[in-house]
């Protein structure tokens, strides 16, 4: 705790102007409604009016007000923009003459400056501080919404807008990352950002202890229709966390800053997947209450083969095995040379189904109009089931034959069938308590922030085989209990500098403890373990104009890490371990246009592992695979770059970026085969190169029509000890929908997957495609949905392929999978909205804690 004070007081003493960036002349700001700024003809000019728009009562800056410029002679609007984040706006190349300014925001009592003169001797107006008043119409039963595209292109971060893509409605947040620029998911739910697994995900800014088991089943936990937007963030500055490689993704759930009482309710069924939720929302005065429940369901099944084959022997030298080849040889290589030793076969179907449910409970107090209180809880909860018939083989080659390795005089050795039963439960919860205070300067303020994260998982395997006759031959059961808590606080201040720059300076500590217990067929093991994990922080940014087109932005931030580990197991000793880190960025960005931006950035981050990645307990996952973490993992230590290139023009937006990535320490799977078990864990290899390139935009033919796709192509290069892959991958993800009128919209999504290169093997490729049609009812209060996943094919297939030397005997292994997803389905949903509302001011921005230094785990079934 002292270091974290002393780290305090450090970043609270150094000082420096932060950059924040000018909106481009005449431009519309990233995130800006599109529309909001009235058409207007090209001016040739020499004058310039520049502003800040604030609210009256409390002082903060009113982003997306929409600026009018009038010319008084002729009563036409000649210009205009909208305010950036910041409230501030600037109108270019104005001529001569007199003008009036509009003024003008959803809930705000229009404003007009009127008299102002444009001349050859007063060309420059500057208006400090433009005051809106809150207007007091009530607005009955409606939701206010701005009409936003589906896919924005903002400053620092892509913002999917999940809300207004119907092919959302009754599916999970899974469903949702399918379509986000840059990100990809797997055949198991494994989420990808531009090829890297390392990615943090928030939800409403704040980290949460149910994303640091297994992030493809906490996905499947959150439904579709609580989202409303997310941001993808792959530049993040020193404010961040030392995030992951890839970035940070945000998810962030729908509520409302209007007084009055507004909720909404939606119920889905379908063939894969049913759900219901709930929220409402009560704004009095000072006090606002945010409650929103509800609960998941989904089924599937489908069906595997697995062939799993063991090459030992050189056909001319039986004494020479494949280690004394050279590294890395290929499979071809392998079978012509070596003798096939072992042969093991798994046939089987399996069925999956899941039940989850959530509250959130969330309260805001404005003390005055300085201060203000919020507070919330978090809780879900749910289990996971899979249940699964195999027919196991195996055979052992006769090593005299011609041609082993395709098993033309194979022997028998054992043959049985098995069932399998995986019981996952978990509990998580997320406490906060924050606190505010705002200084008589525009954008000045202090917040301290709090929070307190915990999940509590269980995990059981049941496996029972049998002979052909029926008869049991064995029955297994394994358990493990992990819990993962993290308490976390947080200061912040934000000073206003000349010349539209800001101060931010801060500091962080976080305190991880995380536990785990394993039993076998109900004893305990010598696997326990805890692991405590503290992180203090402390940044600072500086920025400045270079002219009017050129800002530069850079930071950096301090963090020491300290690591201790205690195991019950004697033979594997505890160890204790810190380090510190200085983790720097830095961003150019140049406006070649007032619509074309170009922005180069650089960033180094850390990654620390979590409990999926940590937990030593061997979770028998099948007759012959047996999956593990690594307590003994190090940090991962990248260096990011970044080219980025925006524009936009009628209705029409385009974004191209061209990355690079290089990490050391890189957290990776590896497979080893001993006497034909496998046995899956995480390693530390020497070095992941990623080099990539990524295209999205989207369009507007005509205005009932919208297109919007993005392209991910990238080349990585894994280097271990031991092996080492290449190759190149992309990502194509598609989406379009079409307004008919009198309430009815239809919507398409889809994508494509090229194969995935991993440091042994390769992953299938893969694709999706969804449908949805929507009818509004009751005056646009309710609504309802048919949506059809997969409706062309019924099932997937996946074809998977996992090969390389065995580390412990030094022998070749190769391993094809087969798996089949039955993923066809159909949900009908209904939505219904109430409420009356007042607007009383803008949306107010808030700060929230975001730990967006751990690594979280992904599929594999490790918890």
């Amino acid at each position: 705790m002292k270091k974290f004070l002393l780290l305090t007081l450090l970043s609270c003493a150094t000082t420096a102007p932060i950059w924040a960036q000018a909106p481009s002349p005449s431009a519309r700001p990233a995130g800006a409604p599109t529309g909001a700024a009235p058409a207007m003809a090209t001016l040739q000019g020499a004058g310039k009016i520049t502003g800040t728009v604030a609210d009256s009562s409390s002082s903060k800056p009113v982003e997306f007000a929409t600026i009018a410029l009038v010319n008084t002679t002729t009563g036409k609007t000649v210009d205009g923009t909208v305010t950036d984040e910041k409230g501030r706006f600037t109108l270019n190349k104005i001529p001569n003459g007199t003008y009036k300014l509009t003024i003008s925001f959803i809930g705000y009592d229009t404003k007009e400056l009127t008299q102002i003169t444009i001349s050859d001797k007063d060309q420059d107006h500057s208006f400090n501080k433009i005051e809106l008043s809150p207007s007091q119409t009530r607005l009955k039963e409606v939701t206010v919404t701005g009409e936003k595209p589906l896919i924005e292109d903002k400053v620092d971060r892509m913002v999917y807008n999940a809300e207004k893509d119907i092919t959302n409605t009754g599916g999970t947040a899974a469903d949702v990352m399918r379509k986000v620029p840059s990100v990809s998911l797997d055949q198991d739910g494994n989420l990808q950002m531009r090829g890297s697994g390392n990615v943090r995900v928030l939800i409403n800014g704040k980290p949460s202890t149910m994303m640091a088991g297994n992030v493809a089943d906490a996905l499947k936990q959150i439904p579709a229709d609580v989202i409303k937007n997310v941001e993808v963030v792959t530049s993040p500055s020193a404010k961040y966390d030392a995030e992951g490689t890839a970035g940070i993704i945000n998810i962030v759930t729908k509520k409302n800053n209007l007084q009055g009482v507004t909720g909404s309710t939606t119920l889905t069924t379908g063939t894969r997947a049913s759900n219901g939720n709930a929220n409402v929302s009560v704004k009095s005065g000072k006090l606002g209450v945010n409650v929103n429940a509800g609960m998941n369901m989904f089924y599937g099944k489908g069906e595997m083969n697995l062939s799993q084959m063991n090459q030992a022997e050189r056909k001319d030298n039986p004494n020479t095995l494949l280690t004394n080849e050279g590294d890395n040889p290929s499979t071809a290589e392998i079978e012509n040379k070596y003798v096939t030793k072992s042969l093991i076969q798994q046939l089987g179907s399996n069925r999956t189904n899941g039940r989850f449910g959530f509250g959130q409970l969330g309260l805001e107090y404005e003390l005055d109009d300085k201060n203000s209180l919020a507070a919330g809880i978090r809780v879900n909860t749910g289990q996971f089931k899979m249940r699964s018939q195999q027919h196991a083989t195996a055979f052992s080659a006769n090593q005299l034959a011609g041609n082993a390795s395709e098993f033309g005089n194979e022997t028998l050795v054992n043959e049985y069938d098995l069932t399998m039963k995986n019981n996952n439960k978990r509990l998580s919860m997320d406490l906060n308590l924050d606190y505010t205070h705002l200084f008589k300067k525009p954008q000045q303020e202090f917040t301290f922030l709090t929070l307190y994260s915990t999940t509590d998982q269980d995990n059981e395997v049941f496996q029972t085989r049998y002979d052909l006759e029926g008869n049991t031959i064995s029955y297994t059961n394994n358990n493990n209990e992990g819990e993962n808590k993290e308490l976390t606080f947080q200061a912040d201040y934000a000073h206003p500098m000349p010349k539209n720059t800001l101060l931010e300076i801060g500091a962080k500590n976080i305190m991880r403890d995380v536990t785990s217990r394993s039993f076998y067929n109900g004893l305990a093991s010598n696997g326990d373990f805890s692991y405590d994990q503290d992180v203090q922080a402390a940044y600072l940014s500086y920025g400045f104009n270079i002219n009017k087109k050129t800002q530069v932005k850079f930071g950096g931030r301090y963090e020491l890490t300290n690591v201790a580990a205690d195991f019950v197991d004697a033979k594997q000793p505890d160890f204790k371990t810190d380090y510190d880190n200085f983790i720097p960025n830095v961003t150019v960005a140049y406006d070649l246009k007032p619509t074309m931006k170009v922005r180069a950035s650089f960033t180094q981050r850390i990654q620390r592992p979590q409990l999926f990645f940590l937990n030593p307990y061997r979770q028998q996952q099948g007759p012959n695979l047996v999956v593990f973490g690594n307590p003994g993992l190090d940090a991962e230590l990248t260096d990011a770059y970044e080219l980025n290139y925006s524009t936009f023009f009628k209705t029409t937006s385009l974004n191209v970026s061209a990355y690079m990535r290089m990490t050391d320490n890189a957290i990776e799977s590896v497979t080893d085969v001993i006497n034909d078990t496998t046995f899956l864990t995480f390693k530390n290899i020497a070095k992941n190169k990623t080099y990539g390139m990524s295209f999205s935009g989207s369009t507007k033919p005509v205005p009932a029509w919208n297109i919007n796709g993005n392209v991910n192509l990238y080349y990585v290069d894994l280097n271990a000890p031991f092996a080492s892959n290449e190759g190149f991958m992309y990502n194509i993800n598609l989406s379009s929908g079409y307004d008919f009128g009198k309430g009815v919209s239809a919507q398409f999504s889809g994508g494509f997957n090229a194969p995935r290169i991993a440091l042994q093997g390769q992953m299938s490729a893969f694709s999706y495609h969804n449908l949805s049609i929507r009818k509004e009812l009751f005056a646009k209060k309710g609504a309802l949905s048919l949506g059809m996943d997969n409706p062309f094919r019924k099932a997937l297939e996946f074809r998977n392929l996992q090969e390389g030397i065995s580390q412990t005997s030094g022998l070749p292994f190769s391993t094809r999978t087969n798996v089949t997803q039955y993923n066809r389905g159909f949900r009908l949903t209904f939505e219904y909205r109430f409420g009356k509302l007042q607007q009383q001011g803008p949306p107010k921005r808030k700060k929230s804690i975001k730990n967006d230094d751990a690594k979280q785990g992904d599929g594999g079934g490790v918890q």
